[in-house]
């Protein structure tokens, strides 16, 4: 795929160091001291510096294994980190919006979805709401008509992957390009460049970073979400939603096909009284560029006009 001209999408300095980086330096600098005090414990008492190898030993520092310790938990971080984007552990990752105004914005994954995807459209137009879609490419290049549907009604497209692999960000760096990849061609085709991907299941990993840069992208994730189990846990949705929201959130949906056909009204009723409790609430709901202060996608024919 050719890749076309990046726009500057930057905030600020691309090549800041991640707080990974920094994490990877501050154990290797507290390792090395910690081992200082360990090995001085062997030294001449004249040797230099060994008074604060004797103040290290008072405090417990005088063994090896404690020298391991920053690599110990550098390590467990490095573990903990990709589930948890809101670290910017990895790389940085827009995960709500200013918090000092009332407003939010929604977010929908995993879709098209013939079933669900039209009903949610009137559902939003029923209620002049504008909403960011994340679509899996697969899905997209079978139902490009949905695409038009969702950009007709000023709604905005994100860059879901192609295939939607929940272990994704196990696999390689050229194997998450091209799930990236896949997916653009298929916006593309429907006249949309994304800037926007939000990963699946929201898990990042430190080649993820690179791999935007390159495709002039930026990693978008979520706040609060209704722990719905892409669909799969409808009942109480709003409520879990609604008992947690806070000015600035991007709350996450989905408008995948539910379990059973028989599912798609209450789905529709959770979603409904998700965006009635917002209301209530005194909340605007407003598109995801508008919050962020930033394109998610670009239209490259009216780019060019």
């Amino acid at each position: 795929m050719k890749t076309p001209q990046k726009p500057d999408i930057s905030s600020g300095p691309r090549r800041r160091l991640p707080p990974a980086a920094w994490a990877f330096i501050f154990a290797l600098l507290l390792s090395a001291l910690l081992l200082f005090f360990s090995l001085s414990s062997y030294a001449s008492p004249l040797t230099p510096l060994a008074g604060l190898a004797r103040l290290g030993q008072a405090y417990g520092f005088s063994s090896l294994p404690s020298a391991l310790c920053p690599w110990l938990l550098f390590v467990l971080l490095c573990f903990a980190a990709p589930f948890f984007p809101g670290w910017q552990f990895f790389l940085p990752t827009v995960t709500h919006g200013p918090r000092d105004r009332n407003r939010v914005s929604l977010s929908f994954d995993d879709g098209p979805d013939e079933d669900t995807t039209p009903a949610l459209l009137a559902l939003l137009d029923k209620h002049e709401v504008k909403a960011a879609f994340f679509v899996v490419g697969s899905k997209a290049a079978r139902h490009p008509e949905l695409l038009a549907a969702i950009l007709a009604r000023g709604h905005e497209l994100g860059n879901h992957s192609q295939n939607h692999d929940v272990f994704l960000m196990l696999r390689t760096s050229a194997r998450l390009q091209r799930e990236i990849e896949g997916c653009g061609q298929a916006l593309e085709q429907s006249g949309v460049r994304a800037l926007a991907f939000r990963p699946p299941a929201g898990i990042v990993n430190p080649r993820l970073k690179s791999v935007l840069e390159e495709l002039g992208m930026f990693c978008v994730g979520f706040s609060v979400r209704g722990g719905d189990w892409g669909n799969r846990k409808i009942r109480g949705l709003s409520e879990r939603i609604l008992r947690r929201i806070r000015p600035g959130d991007i709350v996450l949906l989905h408008d995948c096909r539910p379990a059973t056909g028989r599912e798609i009204p209450e789905w529709l009723g959770e979603v409904e009284a998700v965006i009635t409790g917002l209301k209530r609430q005194k909340i605007e709901l407003v598109k995801l560029s508008d919050l962020l202060g930033r394109e998610i996608m670009i239209i490259p024919r009216q780019q060019g006009k």
